[in-house]
């Protein structure tokens, strides 16, 4: 920490008068309770028991134009206004849009060094103090109105700090005075300040405009206009920052002073000072803790019972970016957002906990080992075990905080015997057994020795070991079930094989599991198995494809039984299931349920009955009651999404659960993750794609009207939800087109083309990483009817088609009768023409005679299928004409016609296979399907239809030339078990979508760039 001696303060403070120019501190305000209320008691505090903060960060690579952030406020639709010393930026969770001075436009924000920021809520207004003097930004027309030391007489061009009266005046402190801003007629008065300089603007309670300076607090007398000291005995002349928390308590900010409160009553003090005592920031969250920032001492929270904890920022583990703090805010949902100055932004999510407890760190050799977590417990001396995968086992004391490391010493007959020890078991006499692939181990606490026990052969691959009575069960890797009988010493074996009466599904055992009634389940990797006391056959339970009532896969992973006697099986690919004693069947819980994966790794049971579930991508929550699932990711803290076979209750009701990132171990009070739903707009919109011009953040609850031709439109979303912005899954529904929600995962926006006419409303919803979902935005618009199509029209063919009709009942009329046969005989023909034309119309494009888009989506999913099941490559290039509207609007739509057909033709004769695929996607845009095609090969097709395009005569329909380019885009992938269609499609799109947007005329891989 910095020091300030007596004898040098007066010169650092007189220096630091200066230096403090590029300082403030921000007003903030919260969106209107009636559309955002939030019940911050619902949420949990930054500071209590079990609980590590976690600082996430914001800096350039996340958009940010400068990483110095002077003040931060959110407006009443939740988005995130953040003031930096390069511009002001806004913030939707996933995208950074930034306002920048435009040296040669007198309307934009008038400098990039921002130093203060206020939020009016009832005006939808920014009020931002810059280097420059004020700009005003109108957020609903997109408007900046400037105030400026030449335009209205401001005291000085550095703004410092801003707040608004209640007579709707705007009040402004500079480097060289206060100012009075009428909003009515925009005129500035300007009033003097002992010492010049002004910190803080605060209205208090009582109405009085209080003032900090570098000469004290003072108040602004109405009526004789000018600035009144207040008497107070302040241990720093330098008030930096005004906060009333309380009412009637003041709480000042002071530079080398550290914080006061002062009674408004009768202006006693109460001092209170930190390590670092110059205070630039303070603010006060939801659970009463004050946060204290610094400048170059870091953050400080001091909480309701007077307990100071500190974030430096410094030092090789710093907490935060950076050790001067210069604003706070925290936002709707709870989260304390940290702007610094050089550090960019730290986040502070309240619901974010950090639960590992044990991790590797290389450089330490008494941390965790390296490794998967392939088992976890606790022995009868309080001493944690954990076994990693080939590398041993770690003993954890929790007295000593020490852990202790075993591994397989050749020379040492009394060391561990295998270094790779798959499942661990504490006996009822507190023996601690360990399974390995040496046999079956036991650890001698007295000696500190291993020793292989005889009861089995040492080569025997252990995995699992369960106890039941005066019965040892060994389940191993390829050779089924051992039951050790402690009293008789004899051995009986299980395994599959049809010469025994008595036997399990396969001879991979993952689990055993005896539970209160003294069943047998085993669990194996074809199969579950119960052996009942009263019989003495395994009962077997396998898949069923045919009903969901029985088990989803045949990989049973852990069998767990909990406090209510119910079973859960965790299965590989097949979910959570639950057995059902009355029925003697299943409950399957999967993703599509709410389940992080299908790949159970792990079950246990919490104080609260709940059932939580390791997978293979994340955490689980199941309520039993409530038939709910809550979806932990590491955003909530629990490490990682991999998670291993590894995981134990403890004493206390702590949950253990091992992954690649360690061990996290879960408090057993936790109470979840409280998280409010997300808010989302339709936030752009593109024709064409082209953005519609519009001063509007959003298009919700409006409508649009567009003519026939302007039938090509996308759509951009945004969600306001700032836990896991990234993880956020948006669905929409095109109201008049779509028959069904389309679920687009994270993508964030939607694309229609030749949208016929007729009126259209847009449905999109947001779900955040919690699973909570958003209210719908609502977008309506229209497309108008052609003339040609018009009911006007439509009447005209009517006659037409009415007059032709008599004149050829006048002319038939006569010969009907002898006609009659004939007749039917070609109506039977034209029956039978009709319905070829119609099965070739239904997979067809008429225009260019390739494939259409329903006839596409069968053969991709087909091949996709295939693709997956075989582990073959699979290759989507999806392309479309560079410049087709152009073409269509210079040439006309007989030429456009002409255009899509030579591009089908050409495209369809560079397919080298018979099992290549074309079709026409929509509009311009084709794809084409490559099955067992790697990348190099899908590229050799795109150029070569690039080359074919390029070579497209027109001449007879053209007088001029014309050179007809395509841009593709290519997605090659050999798709797993969790790969899904649309992230294919979705992958070409945007790789087609980076083609345009980078030039034209190119292939872009996707993941990739190149141009042919």
């Amino acid at each position: 920490m910095i020091r300030i001696y007596p004898l040098l303060q007066n010169i650092i403070l007189r220096l630091l008068s200066v230096f403090l120019s590029a300082t403030l501190l921000a007003s903030f305000c919260y969106a209107d309770d009636t559309v955002h209320a939030i019940d911050f008691h619902q949420h949990p505090s930054f500071i209590r028991e079990g609980f590590t903060p976690h600082f996430d960060l914001l800096d350039r690579d996340s958009g940010l134009s400068n990483l110095s952030v002077s003040s931060i406020a959110q407006d009443r639709y939740g988005f995130l206004w953040f003031a930096t010393q390069g511009g002001l930026n806004l913030y939707d969770g996933r995208r950074i849009s930034t306002y920048r001075h435009n040296p040669f436009d007198d309307e934009g924000l008038v400098h990039n060094l921002i130093q203060t920021m206020y939020y009016d809520e009832a005006l939808h207004q920014l009020w931002i103090g810059t280097y420059q003097g004020v700009s005003m930004l109108s957020i609903h027309d997109n408007h900046f109105t400037n105030f400026t030391v030449d335009s209205h007489g401001l005291s000085n061009p550095i703004v410092i700090a801003i707040t608004k009266a209640s007579d709707g005046n705007i009040w402004v402190g500079t480097m060289n005075g206060l100012n009075k801003v009428d909003q009515q007629s925009g005129e500035i008065s300007v009033y003097e300040v002992p010492g010049n300089v002004i910190r803080d603007l605060y209205i208090d309670s009582k109405g009085r405009l209080l003032v900090g300076t570098h000469k004290g607090l003072y108040y602004f007398d109405i009526k004789k206009e000018e600035l009144i000291a207040l008497e107070i005995d302040l241990p720093s002349p330098y008030v930096m920052v005004i906060e009333e928390f309380t009412e009637g308590t003041l709480t000042l900010g002071l530079w080398n002073g550290g914080v006061v409160r002062v009674d408004m009553d009768d202006y006693s003090l109460t001092h209170h000072e930190y390590e670092h005592s110059d205070v630039y920031t303070l603010y006060k969250t939801h659970d009463h803790i004050l946060w204290v920032g610094t400048w170059g001492g870091g953050l400080f929270s001091e909480t309701p019972d007077g307990s100071v904890y500190h974030f430096s920022g410094e030092g090789e583990n710093k907490d935060l970016e950076h050790p001067v703090i210069y604003s706070l805010l925290q936002d709707h949902s709870g989260i304390l957002w940290i702007g610094t100055n050089g550090g960019g932004i730290n986040k502070l999510n309240p619901r974010q906990n950090n639960y590992v407890a044990f991790s590797h760190d290389p450089e330490k050799s008494s941390s965790l080992s390296a490794g998967k977590i392939n088992s976890i417990i606790r022995d009868a001396q309080g001493q944690l075990w954990i076994a990693v995968y080939n590398n041993g086992l770690n003993r954890y004391d929790p007295i000593k905080k020490k852990m202790h490391h075993y591994l397989h010493d050749p020379e040492d007959p009394t060391s561990l015997p295998s270094d790779n020890i798959v499942t661990m078991h504490l006996d009822h006499t507190g023996n601690l057994l360990l399974g390995s692939n040496a046999g079956l181990i036991q650890y001698d606490d007295t000696s500190d020795h291993f020793q292989s026990l005889p009861y089995f052969d040492e080569n025997l691959h252990v995995y699992s070991i369960e106890e039941q009575n005066h019965y040892l069960w060994i389940g191993t890797y390829n050779d089924g079930v051992y039951r050790y009988n402690r009293n008789t010493e004899e051995t009986s074996h299980y395994y599959y094989g049809p010469s025994f009466d008595a036997i399990i599904s396969d001879n991979l055992v993952y689990d055993i599991l005896v539970d209160s009634r003294d069943r047998v389940w085993i669990g194996t990797n074809n199969g579950l198995n119960v052996l009942s006391p009263e019989s003495d056959r395994f009962k077997t339970y396998k898949r069923g494809s045919a009903s969901s009532y029985q088990l989803a896969s045949n990989t049973i992973r852990v069998v767990y039984e909990d406090s209510k006697g119910n079973i859960w099986i965790g299965l590989v690919g097949g979910g959570l299931a639950l057995y059902q004693e009355e029925t003697d069947n299943f409950k399957t819980f999967l993703e599509q349920d709410g389940l992080s994966s299908n790949t159970i790794t792990g079950i246990l049971e919490d104080k609260e009955g709940r059932i939580w579930v390791a997978t293979h991508d994340g955490i689980s929550i199941v309520d039993p009651v409530r038939k709910d699932i809550i979806a932990l990711s590491p955003q909530d803290g629990i490490g990682g999404w991999e998670f291993n076979a590894g995981h134990y209750r403890d004493t206390d009701g702590s949950l253990f659960f091992g992954g690649v990132h360690g061990i996290s171990v879960i408090p057993g009070d936790f109470s979840g993750t409280a998280s409010i739903s997300p808010i989302v707009y339709i936030s752009s919109i593109e024709l064409f794609q082209n953005q519609i011009v519009s001063e509007k953040m959003f298009f919700n609850a409006q409508h649009l009207d567009f003519n026939a031709q302007e039938n090509f439109l996308g759509f951009q979303f945004s969600a306001i939800d700032y836990d896991a912005p990234d993880k956020t899954r948006f669905s929409y529904y095109l109201e008049g087109f779509d028959t069904d929600w389309i679920h687009g995962g994270s993508r964030d926006y939607a694309t229609y083309s030749n949208l016929p006419p007729g009126q259209y409303t847009l449905h999109v919803l947001a779900e955040n990483v919690h699973g909570n979902v958003s209210e719908p935005a609502v977008f309506s618009f229209s497309i108008a009817t052609p003339w040609y199509r018009s009911t006007f029209a439509f009447l005209l063919y009517v006659a037409f088609f009415l007059l032709l009709l008599k004149g050829a009942f006048k002319l038939r009329e006569t010969s009907l009768v002898r006609q009659r046969n004939s007749v039917l005989a070609a109506l039977n023909r034209q029956l039978e023409e009709a319905n070829q034309k119609l099965e070739t119309m239904s997979t067809t494009d008429s225009l260019t005679g390739l494939f259409n888009r329903r006839y596409f989506d069968t053969v991709l999913e087909d091949q996709f299928q295939l693709s997956k099941r075989s582990k073959r490559p699979i290759s989507l290039l999806m392309f479309d004409i560079d410049h087709f509207k152009n073409i269509n609007d210079t040439f006309g739509h007989i030429v456009g016609d002409e255009v899509l057909k030579q591009i089908g033709k050409a495209a369809k004769e560079v397919l080298p296979r018979n099992t290549d695929f074309i079709a026409r996607y929509g509009g311009d845009e084709f794809a084409v399907v490559l099955y067992d095609t790697q990348e190099k090969g899908a590229i050799t097709v795109a150029q070569r239809i690039m080359d074919n395009a390029t070579h497209i005569q027109l001449d007879a329909l053209v007088n001029s030339s014309l050179m007809i380019t395509v841009s593709i885009g290519i997605c090659s992938m050999v798709p797993d078990e969790k790969t899904s269609l649309p992230e294919i499609i979705q992958s070409a799109d945007q790789a087609l979508y980076q083609s345009k947007t980078k030039g034209r005329d190119r292939m872009t891989i996707f993941g990739k760039d190149s141009k042919e």
